[in-house]
């Protein structure tokens, strides 16, 4: 089967998403054992995945989504509690680092051929639009896609690994499944979404 179409993943897929919470973790709370980074950074994004769907049916404000996965993983790794305001304050933070990511470099290897080729390609995200865009902007990537081919979860009702996020893509972008390639970090979210679809995918497990 040749491929035709490819569509990426953002977080942790075309940067490192670890560092920018790693680096805010270590100013906010150097009381947690650093060791356990990444343990800590999958149950926060574990914890994201949980209370998303609810922000997205607005039953809880985003700042309260923000609140919630910084308390569990305090709840999880630290010997003590925090605030409201401090998980704010961590949010803050981690924002801050968000704004310093940059591209993988194979990465862009990839976007370079991809627009070279005339390779179509595209974005599905899960995230709050405005959030996701900000990422993208600071990557410098969106040169590379077509506005109309990047899928943020919040403006969709839907969130990966939904298959209706994906059939919304294919329906979309004009991409037929089975001509399309997926390419994400997170097993659940990605790969079985995207396979639930009847796309093909790629695991970019680089952890």
């Amino acid at each position: 089967m040749t491929y035709k179409n490819i569509v990426f993943d953002l977080d942790d897929t075309l940067y490192d998403h670890l560092l920018p919470f790693k680096n805010s973790i270590i100013q906010c709370f150097p009381e947690l054992d650093i060791s356990e980074i990444e343990l800590i950074y999958k149950r926060f994004r574990y914890w994201s995945d949980i209370a998303f769907p609810k922000y997205t049916n607005k039953q809880i404000s985003i700042e309260e989504l923000r609140i919630f996965r910084c308390k569990q993983i305090i709840s999880e790794f630290g010997s003590f509690s925090i605030s409201d305001d401090l998980a704010l304050s961590f949010q803050k933070t981690y924002e801050k680092e968000l704004s310093s990511i940059t591209l993988f470099p194979e990465l862009k290897e990839i976007l370079e051929y991809c627009s070279a080729k005339r390779i179509p390609i595209g974005i599905i995200t899960n995230g709050p639009v405005k959030h996701q865009l900000k990422k993208l902007s600071q990557l410098d990537v969106l040169k590379y896609f077509d506005k109309e081919k990047i899928i943020i979860s919040q403006a969709t009702g839907f969130q990966k690994p939904q298959i209706e996020i994906f059939n919304l893509a294919s329906k979309n972008f004009n991409f037929l499944p089975n001509q399309t390639l997926y390419i994400g970090d997170n097993f659940e979210n990605d790969i079985e979404g995207s396979l639930n679809a009847g796309w093909k995918s790629i695991w970019f497990n680089h952890r």
